[in-house]
């Protein structure tokens, strides 16, 4: 549904008068339902702290913040750093975040404090966030955009959040960045030990693979085809890069689940690079031979160069050639949020069905993972074994 929002200018950066400008904004809105004719009702359940460089990328975390108030209404903190204007300035505002509902539906809203910080004055905007967090409530933070783990604002509020989301799908170094996203994931990972809970890590390019590791899986949720899944020997992943550099990661992220798995692991030379594609070289073992006998497998990642594509995922296909012959692909439909999924096993029909596969918005996968109460251990998984191959790129 769409949303508005009532905006007010704090005059200066007082924390005190942010707040006295939000109990002002729900005493306005509780003193006249007529004017959406509607009650509303203020329920917070997150902080979501998120970071923006640019007026684009601010409209857009607003959009995503306001769609997240049907499911998770929350009290954003949307910092707006521009270090490189030459004069110091700090502005601050607030918002309600609402969605418009059918007349005599409660009116359920969030708010938004969003900061503006120029030049040397960025350097605060941490120390402005911490007292803006709504007490004994989850504190998420989304920087989205290049390179999130250089962000100043990480270091600062690490030992307050209790998840940090990112989108490899903007790195623009991918090897660099998914090494320092392996890194906190390794660093973050709970010791034996116990004591505080780290934060969990989220990529919302994980994310937008949801469905196609579901249609993945559909293959083999029957037992006559779960054998084929241990064969498997071929592997080709085809994806639609945006502009610029490809970035490979979406591919490698995918390979990493299979690997993880599957339990494929790398070889010395475990990757090489073939024009504008990759391939990658594991073992598995085999499948009906004595113990520590292995087969190779050869995953390769590809860009698809179909002029107008979405970018993303355009193809997923596996292939088994040891033994019975069984491929099985999902393939992106002209039909938008449809693949198209086929099994084909020597000696047997071939079947095919059309398969919902919907590019996900950023609110909703977003939405996707505020859902996640503790680690996602798969991820995890994943995420190291596509480290590991990127790793020996070099």
């Amino acid at each position: 549904m769409p949303g508005h929002g009532t905006m007010r200018a704090a005059p200066t950066i007082d924390i005190g008068a942010i707040e006295r400008e939000l109990r002002a904004l729900w005493k306005d809105s509780a003193a006249d339902p007529a004017a959406s004719g509607n009650a509303v009702t203020r329920a917070l359940t997150l902080n979501l702290v998120a970071r923006a460089t640019d007026s684009a990328m601010a409209e857009q975390v607003s959009a995503v913040a306001q769609s997240l108030t049907a499911s998770h209404p929350n009290r954003t903190v949307l910092a707006v750093m521009r270090p490189d204007e030459p004069e110091p300035r700090l502005e601050a505002f607030v918002q309600a975040n609402c969605l418009l509902t059918a007349p005599g539906v409660p009116q359920l809203c969030g708010e938004q404090v969003t900061i503006e910080a120029h030049g040397a004055a960025t350097g605060q905007v941490a120390s402005l966030v911490l007292p803006l967090l709504v007490p004994d409530l989850p504190v998420v933070l989304w920087l989205p955009g290049p390179a999130p783990f250089d962000d100043p604002l990480l270091p600062r509020l690490r030992g307050v959040i209790d998840r940090l989301i990112v989108d490899s799908r903007e790195f623009t170094s991918p090897a660099r960045d998914l090494a320092a996203m392996v890194a906190f994931e390794a660093a973050e990972a709970p010791g034996p030990g116990g004591g505080p809970r780290p934060p969990a890590l989220s990529d919302l390019a994980w994310t937008s693979l949801t469905p196609w590791r579901e249609l993945t899986a559909q293959f083999f949720d029957t037992r006559p085809l779960l054998p084929h899944l241990h064969r498997i020997d071929q592997v080709e992943i085809r994806y639609v890069p945006g502009p610029g550099r490809p970035n490979t990661l979406l591919g490698l992220l995918m390979a990493g689940w299979l690997a993880s798995c599957l339990g494929w692991a790398p070889l010395e030379d475990a990757v090489s690079v073939e024009g504008r594609g990759l391939r990658l070289h594991l073992r598995r073992p085999a499948v009906g031979v004595g113990p520590g006998a292995i087969r190779l497998v050869t995953v390769d990642v590809r860009p698809d160069e179909r002029p107008g594509a979405t970018v993303g995922l355009s193809a997923l296909h596996l292939r088994a050639v040891d033994g019975v012959l069984a491929d099985f692909s999902v393939v992106l439909s002209d039909e938008p949020g449809y693949a198209l999924t086929t099994a084909e096993i020597a000696g047997h029909a071939t079947v095919r069905r059309l398969a919902r596969c919907e590019q996900l918005s950023p609110g909703d996968l977003l939405a996707a993972e505020l859902r996640l109460l503790s680690r996602d251990r798969t991820f995890g998984a994943a995420l190291r074994a596509a480290g590991a191959f990127a790793a020996r790129l070099g």
